[in-house]
């Protein structure tokens, strides 16, 4: 399970939302859906472009990955530079850096559901979305 968990943050890091397909069930669950994101599969795959529109030299690093009965926890760091506006704040070009905790549930193979936490607001006031 873990190496499938690898290839869902692959993803992100090469910008490839296709590799989901090999992953992801068709009848994927995202806990919570983003501002303005519908649910499933093709969806988040957009999410994925759109991530590296907004964050120049994207990477998530898996600090760890634990995996207990049919699920696969993960600990990573998000990093980029702001390049784009991100939920309705302006660049300023910073880098930035935020912490997320996932929950992978697996089934036949493939990840059926993901709840998901990451640290935004330290990561607005890195962009310094909250200055004068």
């Amino acid at each position: 399970m873990s190496e499938t968990v690898k290839l869902f943050y692959e993803s992100f890091n090469t910008n490839q939302p296709e590799l989901l397909d090999q992953v992801l069930a068709p009848e994927w669950e995202d806990i919570p859906l983003g501002p303005g994101q519908a649910p499933g599969r093709d969806a988040f795959k957009r999410m994925i472009d759109g991530f590296h529109q907004i964050f120049q030299n994207l990477k998530v690093t898996n600090e760890d990955i634990i995996e207990s009965g049919d699920k696969v926890v993960v600990r990573s760091t998000i990093e980029g530079i702001q390049s784009g506006d991100f939920a309705g704040f302006p660049s300023h070009g910073r880098p930035v850096e935020v912490m997320a905790i996932d929950i992978h549930q697996f089934k036949d193979g493939n990840i059926t559901r993901t709840w998901h936490v990451e640290d935004w607001l330290s990561g607005l006031f890195q962009m310094g979305a909250f200055e004068k």
